[in-house]
């Protein structure tokens, strides 16, 4: 019995525990993605820049050898685009110094241990928001699991160290919102001010965080209590923590900080990507997305459980914001967009989602690979499922049976995450009709596994030459082997001719239906699909 309550009283600290050591155990399961090479280096860069201000010389001349010694980044250099965040980068390249890495596998797994470690974080504090909101016990484990359990997102919170951590930030500045509602004090106000901050000098999207807030404040003020000098107080002391954060937090800022703020606005408005993506059987390009394409891709990659909840869910909150907008003038008592503080915080959570959602169609925004840069609306999609769980159980007679049944969903997704381990990243639903019309390791995560599954066809070749029939730069997982491993393997491209084997991803930057530029000459011959459920991660091609 004394077991049973131990068991009941701490489940929460056990479930937490055990999600850790399993995320620990599997880290170095997953291969290297396009972008970490050019953040290593925009880390370095920036680290360089900050350490020019001080008098540390042995370290300056360790940051400079190692920046000097990064190459083959596929970004432009940070000196002439400057405009990315590094509140993630500079820290990792600053730990990566004094700990002194020096073989290139432990550079990246720093980075994936950081970057699981910051979404570890956010699911306690998703734990947190779901405490403060519903005080179910069963709301908040769903809730909990369909956060931490859509094999998107999973496999993404190992080595995706931009948009993954930046949900993770929008996760913990939704709880220090939520804090505020309930109280109201400059305590809340600083951890939410610096938040946001780092929110935004990680993402410049961010600013939509301490934008929200201070329109919520001004809404509020129609039935606060507060006078408007009170008000006053609170819009000037969080406005200047926030931009004094700001402004510490993002280096770049340092020279101008207002010109290059309105150049940062500009650029990630109008980001200067030019390429073609599979999408829906068709190359599309990249300025010019369709306006299904955000809404197909959350819809095909979502597992269909969470996807249903969460369209409820927003659809009864949308009745409520919409019944409330209507009668405000006619009420005389409450006089407001929400009764109490649960709907404030409900309110909020769609407001910020409809916003965002809707301007990113609407504006034609530039968006690649999928729907990663709106990884942050994927808190908010929790959320709203957490509410059709909330709402529906309240009008069911048989809660035992309906909980049953969700947990019993939810279990699928743990079966998804196993089987497309360590490629949760291209996990499409079972909804989606033929897989091969989309892009799928557009990370080039295969990578890794390819080249071992080269070295164990050829154990005793000293040098093997691989062809490249993907725009993903094969060479960066070398950078994950170890030495004597790597140096068995030359990349040399589209150099089909010199190739002993080629390897295709299904991941292009041209049109292949009209681009001959990764077609694979008819002297190779396919003798290897790995692949995963119907969906093809890579291809071997051999030299016949």
């Amino acid at each position: 019995m004394k077991s049973n309550n131990f068991f009941k009283n701490n489940f929460i600290y056990i479930f937490f525990f055990i999600y850790f050591l399993i995320g620990i155990y599997i880290i170095g399961d997953y291969g290297i993605s396009i972008d970490e090479e050019f953040q290593r280096y925009s880390g370095f860069y920036w680290l360089n820049y900050i350490l020019e201000f001080t008098q540390l010389e042995v370290l300056k001349t360790e940051v400079l050898f190692r920046l000097n010694d990064i190459s083959g980044h596929t970004l432009p250099n940070p000196e002439n685009f400057p405009f990315y965040g590094v509140t993630f980068d500079l820290p990792m390249a600053f730990l990566e110094t004094i700990l002194d890495i020096k073989d290139s596998r432990n550079f990246f797994l720093l980075r994936h241990y950081a970057t699981f470690l910051i979404f570890f974080t956010s699911s306690i504090f998703f734990y947190l928001i779901l405490k403060n909101r519903f005080y179910n016990n069963k709301i908040i484990i769903l809730g909990l699991l369909l956060y931490i359990t859509s094999p998107r997102i999973f496999g993404d919170s190992f080595y995706n160290n931009k948009d993954i951590v930046f949900l993770s930030l929008v996760t913990i500045n939704v709880y220090f919102f939520f804090k505020i509602v309930d109280t109201l004090n400059f305590k809340n106000l600083a951890y939410l001010s610096i938040f946001s901050a780092i929110a935004c000098s990680t993402r410049i999207v961010g600013i939509f965080i301490p934008l929200s807030f201070l329109f919520f404040l001004f809404l509020s003020k129609v039935n606060s209590k507060k006078s408007l000098l009170e008000i006053l107080k609170i819009i000037i002391f969080f406005s200047f923590l926030f931009f004094f954060f700001f402004f510490f937090f993002w280096p770049y800022l340092w020279s101008d900080p207002f010109l290059n703020l309105i150049y940062s606005f500009k650029i990630f408005s109008e980001y200067p990507a030019n390429f073609k993506m599979l999408f829906n059987g068709q190359y599309i390009d990249s300025r010019f997305l369709p306006l299904s394409y955000v809404p197909v891709w959350i819809a095909i990659t979502t597992p269909f459980i969470t996807l249903l909840l969460s369209i409820f869910g927003y659809l009864l909150l949308s009745k409520r914001v919409f019944v409330r907008t209507v009668n405000i003038r006619e009420q005389k008592i409450h006089n407001d967009f929400w009764r109490g503080d649960n709907e404030k915080k409900d309110f909020f959570i769609f407001f910020n989602f409809t916003l965002i959602f809707f301007y990113i169609i609407l504006a034609n925004s530039d968006l690649y690979n999928g729907w990663r840069h709106l990884y942050f609306l994927h808190i908010f999609m929790i959320y709203f499922a957490c509410i059709a769980i909330y709402r529906f159980q309240i009008k069911i007679i048989s809660k035992k049976f309906y909980f049953l049944i969700l947990f019993v969903l939810v279990i699928s997704n743990f079966y998804k995450i196993y089987k497309y381990h360590p490629f949760q990243g291209s996990y499409f639903n079972n909804y989606v009709i033929n897989k091969k019309n989309f892009e799928a390791d557009y990370w080039g995560l295969a990578g890794v596994q390819f080249i071992s599954d080269i070295i164990g066809r050829n154990p005793n070749i000293s040098k093997i030459n691989i062809g490249v029939a993907s725009y993903i730069p094969l060479e960066r997982s070398l950078r994950m082997l170890k030495r004597n491993i790597a140096e068995k393997i030359n990349i040399i491209g589209q150099d089909y001719e010199n190739s002993d084997y080629i390897f295709n991803n299904n991941t292009s930057e041209v049109d292949k239906k009209k681009n001959n530029k990764y077609n694979i000459p008819k002297n190779f011959k396919l003798i290897s699909e790995f692949y995963i459920e119907d969906l093809i991660i890579y291809q071997i091609y051999k030299k016949n």
